[in-house]
């Protein structure tokens, strides 16, 4: 994988906070998908102020519509086949697997001025990710308990209580990458594919889903049950610490930030609420084989741990 050095975390970011040009990642990250996301929104308007859930309350920062995802669960709007997931369905799986996300953990955090700093670290590294044309969003979780995950399609979720275990923006960037790489690399998609529900399914059509329209569901249900209680296999996950390590290496971030930040979570196992130690490798090996290639950046020693940045951003949560 080639590197590429440039120190976009340490410019980009510094031209974006405290300036109007912020404006522009966020207009990005609160506009709707499609012209028929538009429409659907203004058909389940009505309903949604007479009947408030989760979805109001997110604001629309996920740009999910709660119509989509009804739609889904019965089977409807995928028309492509899904052999392999094309981007279409993966971003309508990720739809529905951030409403369980949020209701699972504790809603979003509401605090619009972190929520900005972290989406603009998140998108910072997405941009010179694999796949830097996906439309990510990144959202903070009401829970205390330390976790982060990628749900498919690029909806990527942090808790706060993993933001205030950080200590700087090199961390809270190299946590990131690791799961924007889970979607790069498409880690999620993978599993369901070779999952018992999809492993006699030729191909995932409309007309498959209208023909047994629990099997849609019964894949969400997949999804969040790796993400929240099993987790990916343990290969994917090293693969994630790898590629990750690239990203923020590539955004101009030190690259020992996820390092860092596994030995914080590793020096509090026993004690720390986290489900990182069940849904995911040893936390020493993962820092083990981080630290095998680490070498391989040395001139990253010298990049930005940004942490006066981070602390003013973190102090106001």
């Amino acid at each position: 994988m080639k590197k590429i050095g440039v120190v976009l975390g340490a410019t980009m970011l510094c031209g974006l906070v405290g300036s109007q040009g912020f404006a522009g990642f966020f207009d990005d990250l609160l506009s709707p998908q499609s012209q028929q996301k538009q429409s659907q929104q203004g058909q389940s308007q009505a309903t949604q102020q007479e009947q408030p859930d989760l979805l109001e309350g997110l604001g629309g920062l996920l740009g999910v519509k709660k119509k989509n995802v009804d739609l889904l669960k019965k089977g409807i709007g995928v028309v492509q086949a899904l052999q392999p997931i094309g981007e279409e369905e993966e971003i309508r799986l990720g739809e529905a697997v951030a409403l369980e996300a949020f209701s699972r953990f504790g809603g979003e955090y509401q605090n619009e001025s972190l929520t900005r700093y972290v989406n603009l670290v998140g998108k910072t590294v997405a941009e010179v990710s694999d796949r830097p044309n996906l439309n990510y969003h990144f959202a903070i979780l009401n829970s205390r308990e330390q976790n982060a995950f990628a749900a498919p399609g690029g909806y990527i979720f942090v808790t706060i209580g993993l933001l205030k275990t950080l200590k700087n923006e090199a961390e809270l960037a190299g946590v990131l990458a690791h799961e924007v790489a889970h979607v790069t690399q498409k880690h999620m998609l993978e599993t369901i594919r070779r999952g018992a529900i999809l492993a006699n399914v030729s191909d995932f059509t409309l007309s498959a889903m209208n023909k047994n329209p629990e099997m849609f569901s019964n894949v969400i249900d997949e999804i969040t049950d790796k993400l929240f209680t099993k987790g990916l296999d343990k290969e994917k996950e090293f693969e994630a610490d790898a590629v990750g390590v690239e990203y923020a290496y590539r955004a101009g971030y030190r690259p020992s930030g996820l390092r860092d930040y596994l030995k914080t979570l590793q020096s509090q196992e026993g004690y720390a609420q986290s489900r990182f130690f069940t849904t995911h490798p040893s936390t020493r090996v993962r820092i083990g084989k981080i630290e095998t290639t680490l070498p391989e950046y040395q001139d990253g020693n010298a990049f930005p741990l940004l942490t006066q940045r981070f602390q003013q951003q973190i102090k106001r949560a």
